[in-house]
């Protein structure tokens, strides 16, 4: 049994997957079990992988699962020390097995790794990354510091979701909420930190798609509220500063400027937002954090 399971999760796209596909079976580590976990509504995807990828080990889901389910699917059957949860339409660089494993053999304390990434939007390759750091590995130290990393005014990005590579044994019964919507990814990251710290690689090791057929592309309100009473479930845990910056500026900023919103939701939402003002102005780590994020970047010019 080899030590990492890499499922790549399917669902309807051919084309991509194909190449997806193609970019694992290319990496100069090969030692891992490739996965793909066809959650399609139709054919296309199982005709393709028994034409032209026989080899690999390919698994029909039948009835089709939600999707969140199909997450939890491949983590139970996950096998060995280490497992990925990569979608069908990203792109690995030859180096990304070789790389995470040595980081998670390295640092034997971390429960996840995960990596930068290119960012592919509508077929061009952008300049920028996906997170900026100013040494080669950023260590995540709680669930606190990563949801700054995702929700802060003063934040230099993120390692992307399908880059992870979990530790099964830290991982234990943790599940994706599959009532989680929209935010059950960022849920489920911040379960894991609470375990332990994760470590992110700056390299780019993978290229991250944005396309017309991205799902975080849709704005979801019912989905932000119900990630609002995530983080006050944890707020002990998050902080409430955390709280007050995604109040902030995915609540009260939309709410003020929606003309579609009653005149006193809107009045609400305008009083917050000049309260808010205020108390970060007088917070002092909000200049601590704004420094470095403007030292990260003019190094990464």
């Amino acid at each position: 049994m080899t030590t990492l399971t890499l499922f790549v999760l399917c669902h309807n796209r051919p084309d991509f997957a194909r190449q997806t596909l193609r970019s694992i079976l290319g990496q100069t580590d090969r030692d891992f079990d490739l996965v793909v976990s066809d959650n399609s509504s139709n054919d296309e995807v199982e005709q393709m992988v028994r034409a032209e990828f026989p080899q690999l080990d390919y698994r029909r889901r039948v009835p089709m699962l939600f999707h969140i389910a199909h997450f939890n699917r491949c983590i139970e059957e996950a096998q060995g020390a280490y497992f990925c949860l990569f979608h069908d339409d990203d792109l690995m660089h030859p180096d990304f097995v070789e790389r995470m494993k040595q980081a998670l053999d390295t640092y034997p304390q971390i429960v996840a790794c995960g990596c930068n990434a290119r960012l592919e939007t509508m077929g061009q390759i952008e300049s920028r990354t996906s997170f900026r750091a100013l040494g080669k590995l950023e260590r995540v130290s709680s669930a606190r510091d990563l949801a700054r990393r995702y929700f802060s005014r003063a934040q230099s990005g993120i390692a992307p979701f399908p880059g992870y590579i979990y530790r099964r044994s830290a991982v234990g019964d943790l599940r994706l909420d599959v009532e989680g919507g929209k935010y059950t990814d960022v849920t489920w990251l911040l379960g894991l930190a609470m375990k332990g710290p994760l470590l992110w690689l700056n390299e780019p090791l993978m290229t991250y798609r944005i396309h017309g057929g991205n799902d975080g592309k849709v704005e979801s309100p019912r989905d932000r509220l119900r990630f609002l009473r995530f983080l006050k479930r944890y707020l002990d845990v998050l902080g409430k500063d955390l709280l007050a910056d995604y109040r902030c500026s995915f609540i009260y900023k939309p709410m003020a400027s929606d003309m579609g919103v009653a005149d006193s939701r809107r009045s609400v939402a305008r009083r917050f937002l000049k309260y808010y003002k205020w108390t970060r102005y007088a917070n002092p780590g909000l200049y601590s954090a704004l420094f470095k994020r403007a030292l990260i970047k003019r190094m990464a010019a």
